[in-house]
């Protein structure tokens, strides 16, 4: 069980450490954009960041590096090695110790620089990353629940005369914008939220799944210990944009519905959405 669980956080890093350090859970987001170009943009819910527990967690599971031989029958249930079969597996274990090493210390290094110098596996680096967030403008309240969870309420207010993202945190590599506002030089502005669309998540949540599937067949594997592997939260949520500004293009499913003065945009995020909500506005001159 160990080897597999050391097998899944072998695999999931490299999928976590190019695009997934951020992922929404349940959420609210609005987007209010008048047409002289002034803005409010409000998200209030849950952020997970994954590798502040949950990835490593799993890799401190297969941490203790203990030889453990493992065999199986043709229908891959689990069976007692032979001595030989034993032997060989110990050879190439202690074989490759040093490309393991080197891949653990490699690892380590690319998450603790993406996350600012701080030390995913030091319990006090998530009081040190709330504090963070609460010193920058718009994150009005930030709280951890555990397990790399945030309840967050964020607002900023603005003028589109340049370009927005959401979310930015100081020191941070390596995060794929929930929502992204790009400011054209034609007086229009491109949205875009690739954090909404599920399939950006797709890899990593599919790892965690199999990974949970495992779990659950076998939470002991053998010294007493419980394995209790972690669980992503999936996108789940409503993204909205209003406006009194002329809609170009957008790619919702009903199109634009009227309140007032303004246009509303609704995507519902689920764990089926496939494509990220996106739409295109005209600002005045």
């Amino acid at each position: 069980m160990r080897n597999i669980l050391g097998l899944i956080a072998v695999l999931a890093a490299p999928l976590l450490l190019t695009a997934c350090l951020l992922t929404p859970g349940k959420f609210t987001s609005n987007l209010d954009i008048e047409r002289d170009g002034t803005f409010t943009f409000t998200y209030d819910g849950e952020i997970f960041m994954a590798g502040m527990s949950s990835i490593m967690d799993m890799a401190a599971m297969a941490d203790k590096d203990e030889f453990e031989a493992e065999c199986y029958t043709d229908d891959y249930d689990p069976r007692e090695c032979s001595a030989e079969e034993v032997a060989e597996q110990r050879a190439e274990w202690e074989e490759k110790a040093a490309q393991r090493a080197a891949e653990k210390a490699r690892s380590a290094e690319m998450m603790k620089r993406m996350m600012g110098d701080l030390d995913p596996s030091d319990p006090e680096a998530v009081d040190e990353y709330v504090k963070r967030m609460a010193k920058q403008k718009g994150w009005k309240s930030v709280i951890h629940r555990g397990e790399g969870v945030f309840d967050i309420s964020y607002e900023m207010r603005g003028n589109m005369d340049r370009n927005f993202q959401f979310p930015v945190l100081e020191r941070t590599e390596g995060i794929t914008p929930f929502v992204i506002a790009i400011v054209r030089n034609d007086g229009t502005v491109r949205i875009d939220a690739p954090g909404f669309a599920t399939k950006e998540q797709s890899g990593l949540s599919g790892m965690m799944g199999f990974a949970a599937t495992i779990g659950d067949s076998d939470k002991n594997d053998g010294d007493g210990e419980d394995r209790k592997l972690p669980a992503i939260p999936i996108p789940d949520g409503v993204f909205t944009v209003t406006t009194d500004a002329e809609i170009l293009t957008n790619n919702t499913e009903e199109g634009p519905s009227i309140s007032g003065d303004k246009r509303i945009l609704s995507w519902t995020i689920t764990p089926r959405t496939e494509n990220a909500p996106e739409t295109l506005l005209r600002l005045s001159q």
